[in-house]
């Protein structure tokens, strides 16, 4: 592996291209790049990015879009992709080994993309500010800040883990934990008089609607 600061140099050397900028920037760099994407997988991590703009910009190139999340640097991310039009059933088996070097890989409707950058592209913040709770909660009730962040951190671990490869539900988990009159049910009425469940709801219909307002602006945009 090697790497550059030249993206027209980066670019003509590479079987598969992977872009990911600022929205803002990405004219600037479709433009530059596109001489040399011809006949290559493009893989467009750029949020608000249409397919028909890569098109439109790369139109030799077999353009995917795609939208991961930070935990892609640790290898646990999830990444949804849609792929254009001109993609081979091979190159589709391309992208997504590519994107599970990532973590998990979700294939969707492009129409979905806004609210897939919403939940999981903008998740890491929300799981991190949950995580920050918890440890304020537990130092308020006596741990050890070190302690907090380490039950807190991988309670999420254990429970995302528990779920994904038990197939049991969200509903089967949170009554096998709640027991009559317990500390979890407690717990649970304090969260749900919180509205903390709309909270999310709402947090994740805010940014997929932010994420909208970009999309419309930039494809506005030639």
């Amino acid at each position: 592996m090697q790497a550059s600061t030249d993206n027209e140099a980066a670019v003509r050397s590479a079987d598969i291209v992977i872009l990911s900028v600022k929205a803002a920037d990405a004219k600037d760099l479709l433009d530059k790049v596109s001489p040399f994407c011809g006949g290559k997988i493009v893989i467009s991590l750029m949020a608000a990015i249409s397919l028909s703009r890569l098109e439109r910009h790369l139109p030799t190139a077999k353009v995917v879009r795609a939208m991961t999340n930070m935990a892609a640097q640790v290898g646990e991310a999830v990444t949804a992709y849609s792929p254009g039009g001109n993609l081979s059933e091979a190159d589709v088996r391309d992208v997504e080994f590519l994107l599970g070097r990532f973590g998990e890989v979700l294939k969707v409707p492009e129409s979905q993309l806004d609210a897939v950058t919403a939940l999981s592209g903008s998740g890491p913040a929300y799981i991190a500010i949950l995580i920050d709770a918890l440890v304020t909660a537990g130092l308020k009730v006596g741990l050890p800040r070190d302690t907090a962040f380490k039950l807190a951190a991988q309670t999420l671990v254990g429970t995302a883990k528990l779920l994904r490869e038990t197939g049991m539900s969200v509903t089967e988990l949170r009554d096998a934990v709640t027991t009559p009159a317990g500390t979890t049910i407690a717990g649970i009425y304090e969260l749900e008089k919180g509205s903390f469940r709309i909270s999310v709801i709402n947090a994740v219909e805010a940014a997929t609607a932010a994420a909208e307002r970009v999309a419309k602006k930039f494809e506005a945009e030639r």
